[in-house]
């Protein structure tokens, strides 16, 4: 049974943690396999129309959903890895890898960003507009090749962190529970957490609990991203760390910019700038403006920085688990 907090101390964990990842690199997330996000999505659809129909205001209305959310996936995934455990332990095991796996996205996330570049080469814009559509929530019909190579390289940024840095934080501090507790808040941004039309009251709390669930992770990838740069043939560290703490504010989400200035600096680009967003122009500040425009090669050059990123905040997380333990 797991008793101990953090997770990553339990005996077992490093290596749950560990076959997680392996699993995240090999399988990533095929579109027809099972997926616990795609039941808390539907949960989320459900729950909309059960919460609007209380007799409260829109924004308190959301905060029973995003509160009953939470804690429902955190409850049935705590109580479905217990009752694995009273079965065997080798099942609890496999069961919490398994769960752990499904909380990450680095290889989907490489994937379909790398796709966006093959559709860009082999097919021209239009090609790429659709593909990236995949990725980015913002309108697509008037941007041009650099554009569309932007938003990709924007999105690649904000889900390291969102996809990768956060579940896994998570993970290893609470185990599963906690892991798909987080995909459960992470979901309700997606979904409902817009600052326009019908959601601007209703999503209120789903887009606030993701601020404070990533305020850590975002602000851990600024390092980790630095101490990547070097490796990726980037900018010096000193350098990228100094324009995310200038740049990396400028968003009006408190963390999104920081891993967003942090790969402008590492690769020398400029980032962000005006967009539409639901057929609103938004203006949206330039993130590190003595940078280039970027071109489609810089999609690797972003993958690669994604990559080198994970495995040294994940290597570092379980390096440290292995010597709090022995310490202990």
């Amino acid at each position: 049974m797991f008793t101990s907090w953090p997770f990553i101390l339990e005996p077992g964990a490093i290596g749950i943690l560990a076959m997680a990842f392996a699993l995240d690199l090999i399988i990533g997330d095929p579109e027809r396999l099972f997926h616990p996000v795609r039941l808390i999505g539907q949960a989320i659809t459900s729950g909309e129309s059960l919460a609007r129909n209380l007799p409260l205001g829109e924004k308190t209305q959301g905060a029973v959903l995003a509160t009953l959310l939470t804690l429902s996936v955190f409850i049935t995934v705590d109580l479905g890895v217990k009752i694995s455990g009273h079965v065997s332990w080798l099942l609890q095991w496999f069961i919490s890898a398994i769960l752990l796996y499904y909380g990450l996205s680095l290889k989907c996330l490489g994937d379909e960003a790398l796709s966006v570049k093959k559709a860009l080469v082999e097919n021209g814009i239009e090609a790429g507009r659709q593909r990236v559509t995949r990725l980015v929530g913002r309108d697509m019909d008037s941007l041009d090749t650099a554009g569309v190579t932007k938003a990709t390289i924007e999105t690649i940024a904000e889900n390291l962190v969102d996809g990768v840095l956060s579940p896994f934080f998570f993970g290893a501090l609470g185990g599963p529970a906690l892991c798909m507790s987080y995909k459960a808040i992470n979901t309700l941004d997606s979904m409902i957490g817009y600052k326009t039309g019908r959601y601007l009251e209703f999503g209120t709390c789903g887009a606030r609990l993701d601020d404070i669930a990533n305020y850590i992770p975002a602000r851990l990838s600024v390092a980790v991203i630095s101490l990547a740069s070097p490796l990726v043939g980037g900018s010096k560290p000193w350098y990228v760390w100094k324009i995310a703490l200038s740049d990396g504010q400028k968003l009006p989400s408190p963390n999104s910019g920081l891993p967003e200035a942090a790969f402008a600096a590492t690769l020398g680009l400029r980032l962000s700038g005006p967009s539409r967003y639901h057929g609103k122009l938004v203006d949206r500040p330039i993130i590190h403006a003595d940078g280039r425009e970027p071109v489609i090669q810089d999609i690797n050059s972003a993958v690669r920085l994604l990559y080198v990123s994970s495995f040294l905040f994940i290597g570092a997380a379980l390096l440290l688990g292995i010597i709090i333990r022995n310490w202990n």
